[in-house]
């Protein structure tokens, strides 16, 4: 499993967490482990088997659950804005009947509650001094990395996640029914974001499929205003993966780059469709080749080629005026229940929104278009709809079979 960020929005990650509560940090400093004294003997997380790790919904909230005779121990951490950079906070709980010890593996901490020792711990044995805190049952004890820090008056993580919930849905929020058998779409979406905004720019790549990752990253980090790309990068960017294209048609990943290229331009250019267009068209033959194909998530798209793949599942521009609410082929666990997306961008800084509550075997169908622009809308699941009105209602007469996909969480 992937380490997870920790970071406060606007700076690069200044904090990871292993899949085993072990925190690293960007800076270089030693790593924070940390060590239960229960009533049996000194538990260990990196070794133990009995540790579950997750993050609050995909925000860089992640908490780690050790399993101790009569319950958990429960390691959360977090990052808060500190005067000179952001500040790890951690939060133990012990979620069980009997008081524990806590061995943490570095000393420079700022805590809320007695210190026990910092030095040797008797009957464990590190590398180097620890700090040794008590913590009786089904208490909590809360902690800064660094010294000097008043951390009762540091951000609680509910605080966090509002904050960071606040930005992200701002720039677009979709609202999915969980998969069969997989992690939640939407909890992916916003760790995604998560990723973006805690990531840096980098240089473009010359391959085709890594530049068309890229595109879709530096795409989804304007929107979300974590970091910016020059202009100038982004259209030469959408013209190498257009002329390393097959005539024919664009593959669904560079399709994907292209669109997302296309459309935060036009933001500030609204002749940047036409000219992206007319590109396409003298490389693969067919200006609809911007729209012929979509991305399809197989459970291992990660970033913005992730955000793209979902929000074209349910939103897709197909280039020109061409708008498709909830292509063809849907997962499977859309069908009979009720689904939403905001803030989807289209040409020339338009915003779409929809949902679709179920009546039976049709879908009742709202959307709206912020922003301007004159649109077509087709239903990918009714042949029989479309509409040029930028607000409304509607009814789909869904035929099922023909539209389901048997594999949970495909996208076409």
């Amino acid at each position: 499993m992937a380490d997870l960020p920790l970071g406060i929005f606007g700076r690069p990650a200044c904090a990871w967490v292993s899949d085993r509560g072990v925190i690293s940090f960007a800076d270089g400093s030693p790593d924070l482990a940390w060590h239960v004294a229960a009533d049996d003997r000194w538990h260990d997380p990196t070794i133990e088997g009995t540790v579950r790790r997750s993050d609050r919904s995909g925000l860089p909230i992640v908490s780690t659950r050790l399993r101790i005779p009569g319950g958990d121990v429960v390691h959360t951490t977090w990052c808060v804005a500190g005067p000179s950079g952001p500040i790890v906070v951690v939060e133990l709980e012990n979620d069980s009947p009997m008081p524990i010890a806590l061995a943490l593996t570095r000393t420079d901490i700022s805590v809320s509650h007695p210190v026990a020792a910092r030095g040797e711990t008797p009957g464990l044995h590190l590398d180097g001094e620890a700090t040794v805190l008590p913590i009786g049952h089904r208490a909590r004890v809360r902690f800064a990395v660094g010294r000097d820090h008043v951390v009762d008056r540091l951000a609680s993580s509910d605080e966090v996640a509002a904050g960071w919930s606040k930005i992200l849905d701002g720039v677009s929020r979709v609202v999915l029914p969980d998969r069969v058998g997989g992690e939640a779409t939407t909890d992916r979406v916003t760790r995604a974001k998560v990723e973006i905004a805690l990531g840096e720019p980098h240089s473009p790549p010359r391959d085709a499929d890594a530049l068309s990752l890229w595109l879709l990253d530096s795409a989804h980090a304007a929107r979300i205003g974590a970091w910016t790309t020059e202009r100038l990068d982004v259209a030469s960017a959408i013209e190498r993966i257009v002329r390393r294209s097959r005539r024919g048609g664009l593959d669904p990943l560079r399709a994907s780059a292209v669109r997302a290229g296309a459309i935060w331009l036009s933001v500030d250019d609204p002749r940047t469709i036409d000219d992206v267009e007319r590109v396409v068209a003298r490389a693969v033959g067919s200006g609809t080749a911007l729209g012929a194909s979509r991305l399809v998530d197989d459970g291992s798209l990660r970033g913005g080629a992730l955000i793209s793949a979902v929000e074209d599942s349910l939103v897709q521009w197909l280039g020109s005026d061409d708008i498709v609410l909830c292509p063809a082929e849907q997962p499977a666990e859309r069908f009979g229940s009720s689904f939403e997306a905001h803030g989807i961008p289209l040409p020339n800084g338009a915003l779409a929104s929809m949902a679709v509550r179920w009546h039976g075997a049709n879908a009742a169908v709202l959307w709206e278009i912020v922003g301007g622009g004159n649109f077509r809308f087709r239903s990918g699941l009714d042949a029989s709809w479309t509409t040029r009105e930028s607000r409304g209602d509607g009814l789909w007469r869904v035929e099922r079979d023909a539209n389901l996909v048997d594999e949970p969480g495909s996208f076409a």
